[in-house]
């Protein structure tokens, strides 16, 4: 018994795990006074060739002459399990608290299948489809359920070995009610300064046609950052 045990605690040992870490900062000084810092987490977990954990979380902190301006937190666990087709199936459970655009925490699972539809040496291309239960706990609103249809397209372009591009677009729509939609576009550029470290550049666009009341509809973000591999 005490061997199964030993032996169920060393396997995350022998696994193949990858963990990055990424800080940035953006400070203004003169006739603005802002400050921003941005920091995330990044595991990704291996059991085996089909399967794959991935757990992330991130915060975004910002302020503009000393009164805080931006406040994010977020965190998300997949699990993707590959077939021999170009097929995948996922499921992911996420968590956001942004009070600046109405949300004292949101919760969501999203399971659903993928599809690899173009494979090459510097690009790949997948398609996702599934669903998504949200529980939204709104800072000014009564918390609701909502129930909505989930739509992603990936694309990843490597330059080289270590530099890469990639885009994440992604639609949601409320199964119940077809104005209550979402579109979030996420790029970045992560190129490679030395050893364990590149740089990274985010842009972040997201647009919500029916926000919670008294926010606007879109929101983006531009973050740079360093990030250390290991």
């Amino acid at each position: 018994m005490k061997r199964a045990l030993l032996l169920c605690l060393a396997l995350p040992l022998l696994a193949d795990i990858k963990q990055k870490v990424e800080l940035g900062y953006f400070g203004t000084t003169g006739n603005t006074n802002t400050q921003s810092v941005t920091a995330a987490y990044r595991l990704t977990y291996k059991p085996d060739n089909t399967t794959k954990l991935h757990f992330w979380s991130d915060v975004l902190y910002a302020t503009r002459h000393s009164k805080k301006s931006a406040e994010r937190y977020r965190a998300s666990l997949e699990l993707k399990h590959h077939y021999k087709r170009p097929i995948f199936s996922y499921l992911n459970i996420g968590f956001l608290r942004n009070v600046f655009q109405g949300y004292n925490q949101q919760y969501s699972v999203n399971p659903g299948f993928g599809y690899k539809l173009y494979r090459s040496k510097r690009q790949h291309v997948n398609l996702l489809l599934g669903y998504e239960f949200r529980r939204n706990n709104f800072t000014h609103e009564p918390s609701e359920n909502l129930h909505y249809i989930k739509g992603e397209i990936e694309h990843l372009y490597k330059f080289t070995k270590k530099n890469r591009l990639k885009t994440t677009l992604d639609f949601i729509e409320n199964i119940q009610k077809s104005d209550d939609y979402e579109i979030y576009l996420e790029s970045y550029l992560l190129l490679h300064i030395v050893k364990r470290f590149n740089f990274k550049l985010t842009f972040e666009c997201k647009y919500d046609n029916l926000p919670p009341k008294g926010k606007k509809s879109t929101d983006t973000i531009t973050k740079a950052s360093i990030v250390y591999s290991f």
